[in-house]
């Protein structure tokens, strides 16, 4: 109650520390303030310490002439210059030098950002929340215009982005009427560097091995990773280009052990009277990935000034991240009528059961793939016409695609044995690790090997995005009087994004192969022993280590033979249906899984910028109004279903029958007036306060505005999900305060607060319905709550100049955001009352120490995000909460001459490992280890 007080009171507080503050300063420094040529000692102690001051936009900054200012010392100081010189609230990430960004991946830098978190997948930093926002909920764009993105949501998928080709990466956290509307949690915008920066001839290049290990040794080799920038202008610089490009390989591998998710509600009365709401899991299941990730990127630039007042700007860029995996894993799926015997706590969390000797729990020996193959594009042109000293029009447009087509390259395959004659015995391990099994059989065992399933394709789909963009704009400045500029424009935006699954004809595999009917020779299918070494450091006490695995080709092979299909009870009706297929198991598109979203947005606006004095100290206002309509058009295929059959051979799954195709389509529209106003008062030279109203828009996910309709076909759990295309977006009424104290160009301290009132949130709700004679849950999204999110921001960056030789190289970095809402509710009120929560939301930390001086430099930085709601209705339609997760990241360099220098690089040394749980802390449904990645190279510049 304390927490949610305290938060209640932010712009209160923020508001007498700001109070408070401008008098301490303003008392502490009035002789600078009263009379400036008494500040000339202070100026003569500055030069003296090796530090003076410039003026920029009317402000004294200190400069750290006896500091050098190259490497991560110049990024901090452009990162801060971008903060410090902006009238909305922003904070930046900019690369050392051309080519060479903080960290490896975009993401990861940008988590260093204060209220910037990331979600983790395969080793590295794939998407990013801002001040507890999901990555639904922010706008990303490219140098200014919207990214398509190969993911099935509105999230982009940062792993695609090459850093080395980025020059700045900025978040923008409060709105402004020029930027398009979207991020609830903030806009980002990445900047790619351009030819005019720099003068003359400029290169840089760089060279670098890759170990991606799981334990804390090198093994396994060294890949590659490079990176090139070319970039030249003429003298008089009315004319430059740049060319960028990288390779990047990595072979991964990681381990993770899996419930997916706990089935509840399930009735065990027969053996407790007590037990009538119990939650088992899904599965257990241990994989262990091997991955090759390839990331390729190319980017060009032209900057061109044909007339003195004409300036015409081109620039492309295309990313291609291609990872080819293989999934080696065992699992023991869950049958809920097979438990003998079974404790259970008060939660209703089954403790431990025991099954019965029949075999219908198999060792389930999987081989899948699920390979991505992603391509992210934008092609843009900006023409600036100057029309006076204080006039400019220009107009801005651009292409952006991605896509992912892997769709029909995927498998899951299963063989396996059944555990006849034993009672597995499964036992909860509590809340640090993972259930486990007991009382199996042989894992290694290769005489008894059975088919059971599944398909050829993937089950993610192939996934197209396409975005056409125009932007006009008009400004106009002035020299007199307290209005300083005026910003008009308008843009139009089309976008649609298709969606096509690949799938194996059902008939073909589930509906005769499923239940372990037919045996398969080892030999056949060259069955031998996998050693996956230790799973996932132990989670899963107990969990097998070594399994069979097999050829796939072999396998599809022998199931396409006479000799496995005549074992099948319609072996005749099997080879029908395999010939109609031509003959094999070969995914087809299924129009079932089809969706295209479309659509079009208008949008115009207006912004002034004011400026004066208050208390004779100068302030900015920036006013501005943004107008968006969005009309939406959904098309799919119905597919009615006609039939739903048991399968006999596994009691477990469903056999459906459909009908014939038709297509279907829907609309929708809204509009929406979108103010915003930012302000900046200069309490001091280097005390500056902030505040800043607005209101923000994002759009509905586009999965949930799918006009299709698909199935899930379990008995003990049957669903069916449907899109709604009438969907609201959601809107945000967003309030900021903060204060900032900038001590020197790489020194300050910052302390922000915000808080967003948020409707219109889409719930995915979940009712009853009976489809032909078989109880099904409905899930369909709804605009439904809202919520009220608060936020601190503290940040804190200090370069320790004061420090004798040769300590005053070192500097330090911390920032703490705590979020909480209004909606927030323990997992357990979300699961069993309906009762709405922001997923997301939760604290982040980051902290680090770094030094640079002569020809060294190092940085040692730490991460962590606290425990989060990852989702409402993840698997088994559970909510799934995130353990906390810290992270430990290293560079270092060392220059061997003054353009040559040679660097190391580590990311998650200590092998930190991610857990979820559903529900309840003993209900642990997920846990994941990547190891840590080191590099190493060399890296020159001209």
């Amino acid at each position: 109650m304390q927490r949610h007080i305290l938060a209640g009171s932010i712009q209160q507080a923020l508001f007498a520390v700001v109070i408070a503050g401008a008098t301490l300063f303003e008392t502490a420094h009035a002789q600078d303030a009263a009379a400036p040529a008494a500040a000339a000692p202070a100026a003569t102690q500055g030069a003296a310490d090796g530090q003076t001051k410039e003026k920029r936009d009317g402000k004294d900054v200190q400069n750290l002439n006896g500091v050098s200012v190259t490497g991560q010392l110049a990024s901090i100081r452009r990162a801060q210059a971008i903060k410090q010189d902006a009238t909305s609230v922003v904070d930046a990430v900019s690369a050392e030098e051309a080519g060479k960004f903080p960290d490896p991946n975009v993401a990861d830098a940008l988590q260093r950002v204060p209220g910037v978190a990331v979600d983790r997948s395969g080793g590295e930093s794939s998407r990013i929340t801002v001040r507890g926002f999901g990555p639904d909920f922010v706008n990303v764009l490219l140098n200014g215009r919207t990214m398509a993105t190969d993911a099935t949501d509105r999230a982009f998928n940062f792993d695609v982005l090459p850093s080395q080709l980025i020059s700045t990466a900025e978040v923008r956290k409060t709105a402004t009427a020029d930027i398009a509307e979207g991020g609830i949690g903030g806009t980002v915008n990445i900047i790619t560097a351009r030819p005019l920066d720099t003068k003359g001839f400029h290169a840089a290049a760089s060279v670098a091995g890759v170990n991606d290990n799981l334990s804390s040794s090198i093994k396994g080799g060294f890949t590659p990773r490079m990176s090139a920038l070319m970039s030249n202008t003429n003298a008089d610089g009315t004319f430059g280009w740049l060319i960028a490009g990288m390779y990047d390989k990595r072979d991964h591998r990681e381990q993770t052990m899996n419930t997916s998710g706990w089935i509840t509600g399930l009735n065990y009365s027969q053996i407790n009277p007590a037990y009538t709401n119990i939650a088992l899991p899904q599965t257990l299941s241990g994989s262990d990935y091997v991955q090759t990730r390839t990331r390729r990127g190319i980017s060009g630039a032209i900057d061109w000034k044909p007339l003195e007042n004409l300036t015409v700007k081109f620039d492309t860029m295309i990313s291609n991240y291609k990872i080819d995996s293989k999934y080696h894993a065992f699992g023991s799926y869950m049958n809920t009528a097979d438990v003998q015997s079974l404790t259970a706590d008060g939660n209703g969390t089954a403790l431990s059961y025991v099954r019965g000797n029949t075999g219908v729990l198999a060792n389930d020996y999987i081989e899948e793939s699920n390979p991505r193959n992603a391509y992210n594009e934008q092609t843009g042109l900006n023409l600036a016409w100057q029309i006076d000293n204080s006039t400019v029009l220009d107009w801005d447009t651009a292409v952006s695609r991605a896509w992912n087509k892997e769709s029909a390259n995927g498998y899951f395959m299963v063989v396996g044995t059944r555990n006849t004659g034993v009672n597995p015995t499964w036992t909860n391990n509590g809340s640090s690790q993972l259930p486990s099994y007991s009382n199996l059989i042989s894992t290694t065992d290769t005489t008894d090997l059975r088919a059971h399933c599944c398909s050829l394709g993937g089950e993610s789909p192939n996934v197209s995005d396409k975005i056409l963009e125009s932007k006009l704009h008009f400004g106009k400045s002035f020299t007199d009087g307290v209005l300083a500029q005026l910003d008009f424009g308008a843009q139009f935006m089309k976008r649609t994004k298709t969606e096509v699954t690949w799938r194996t004809p059902n008939n073909l595999f589930c509906a005769e192969y499923c239940g372990y009917v037919a045996a398969i020779p080892g030999s056949a299918i060259n069955a031998r022993i996998y050693n996956a070494g230790t799973m996932v450091d132990g989670v899963s006490p107990g969990y097998p280590t070594q399994w069979l695995t097999y050829d796939v080709p072999a396998l599809l092979g022998y199931l396409a033979s006479p000799a496995a299909y005549n074992q099948l009870p319609n072996a005749g009706a099997f080879a029908a249906a395999l010939a109609a297929n031509g003959g094999t198991f070969a995914a087809r598109p299924d129009p079932s899984g089809y969706s295209q979203v479309e659509e079009r947005t208008k949008s115009a606006y207006g912004k002034a910028n004011f400026q004066g004095n208050l208390i004779e100290r100068p302030w900015t206002l920036e006013v501005g109004l943004r107008y968006t309509k969005t009309d939406t058009t959904s098309r799919a295929y119905a597919v009615p279903l006609l039939a739903i059959t048991i399968n006999p051979n596994d009691t477990s799954n469903a056999i459906p029958t459909y009908g014939s195709l038709s297509p279907v389509s829907a609309q929708g529209s809204y509009s929406n007036w979108l103010p915003s106003a930012n302000f900046k008062w200069s309490l001091r030279d280097d005390l500056i306060l902030r505040a800043a109203v607005s209101k923000t828009v994002t759009r509905p996910d586009l999965s949930n505005l799918s006009a299709a309709t698909s199935y899930n076909f379990r008995p003990a759990t049957q669903g069916v999900t449907q899109g709604n295309t009438g969907l609201k977006p959601y809107t945000s009424k967003n309030y900021d305060l903060g204060l900032e104290w900038y001590l020197s160009d790489t020194s300050y301290l910052a302390l922000g607060g915000f808080e967003k009132k948020v409707s219109n949130f889409t719930t995915l709700v979940t009712t009853k319905t009976n489809i032909l004679g078989f109880p099904f849950d409905l899930t369909r999204p709804i605009n439904l709550n809202t919520a009220t999110i608060k936020g601190v921001e503290a940040a804190a960056t200090y370069q320790l100049t004061w420090l004798p030789d040769p300590f005053d190289g070192l500097g330090v970095a911390a920032n703490y955001t705590h979020v909480i809402s209004n909606a927030t509710a323990n997992s357990g009120d979300v699961s069993t009352t309906g009762k709405f929560a922001v997923p997301g939301i939760g604290d982040s930390a980051n902290a680090s120490i770094y030094y640079e001086k002569g020809p060294f430099q190092v940085r040692v930085a730490y991460n962590w995000r606290d425990a989060y709601l990852e989702t409402i209705s993840g698997d088994e339609s559970q909510p799934t909460t995130v353990k906390a997760y810290g992270q430990l990241d290293m560079s270092a360099s060392y220059k061997l001459m003054e353009n040559v220098a040679v660097f190391v690089e580590g990311t998650n040394l200590t092998r930190e490992k991610i857990f979820k749980y559903q529900v309840y802390m003993n209900r642990p449904s997920y846990a994941e280890i990547n190891g840590r990645t080191v590099s190493a190279g060399i890296r020159a510049s001209w």
